[in-house]
């Protein structure tokens, strides 16, 4: 294991008090470190970017992704329709989406609720045991605060289809 501030150290579980994980070559990884400054000793080691269910990925959500957007906030709950902006900071500072659920339903979702860069994809086939979903839906999850160590919180929509709207950086100067 290298980091450009410290290191390297023998990474394993004969040098370590945790199981050893599956990580990739060039993989960025949070290290949590412990013992005096000339000894240290990893205590964990988990990814940056935790790993999603296999079969989660959804392309028609693939562009916000890359984008990775900072925040997520609910702008409108109109009739069965369920409106997010998605962004970082303003309008005047970066590209913005609209992402549109149609015939949704969800049970967590407020205009108050912190949805922090997110990681959009469908639901694994466990989670989506657990949710109702007619045969003309699908079930879609929020994972929040994804990339900032271990996953945060998990929101669930289910809806009929979704609908991105793209919006380039306004032009001219922050008002």
């Amino acid at each position: 294991m290298v980091s450009p501030h410290f290191g390297p150290w023998s990474f394993g579980p004969d040098q370590n008090s945790f199981q050893t994980l599956d990580f990739e070559v060039g993989e960025v990884v949070h290290v949590e470190l412990d013992g005096p400054k000339d000894a240290y000793v990893v205590r964990s080691v988990i990814a940056v970017r935790q790993r999603q269910p296999d079969g989660t990925g959804c392309p028609e959500l693939d562009e916000l992704n890359r984008a990775r957007p900072g925040d997520m906030l609910l702008e409108e709950a109109k009739g069965s329709s369920l409106t997010f902006w998605l962004g970082d900071c303003c309008e005047w500072c970066n590209d913005a989406w609209l992402l549109t659920f149609h015939n949704a339903r969800s049970d967590d979702l407020d205009e108050d609720t912190d949805l922090d860069d997110p990681l959009l994809r469908l639901a694994s086939e466990e989670e989506t045991r657990a949710l109702s979903v007619p045969d003309d839906s699908t079930a879609y999850c929020i994972v929040t605060n994804h990339g900032n160590g271990r996953d945060e919180r998990r929101f669930f929509i289910v809806a009929s289809r979704v609908e991105i709207q793209r919006r380039p950086r306004a032009a001219g100067t922050h008002p």
